[in-house]
């Protein structure tokens, strides 16, 4: 998942992120909220000003595309 994630969040297209992997497009998009949900709480709490921008912007790589679809803020 870890590698499948980064792919992701470096840009990869949603097929080739899932090419070979024994998981399903929504089982993905499912768990990368699920991390991005993480993240944020990591944000949040976080006191240290380069850990909370890491967070902030490890949201942003993985909140994107299909990913972010129906996101409503």
């Amino acid at each position: 998942m870890a590698w499948m994630v980064h792919r992701w969040a470096s840009g990869g297209r949603l097929d080739d992120v899932l090419r070979g992997q024994d998981m399903a497009a929504g089982d993905f998009v499912r768990r990368c909220k699920q991390l991005v949900d993480l993240l944020d709480q990591v944000g949040d709490a976080a006191t240290d000003g380069v850990l909370r921008r890491t967070a902030r912007a490890a949201v942003d790589a993985v909140m994107r595309g299909v990913v972010a679809a129906d996101r409503l803020d």
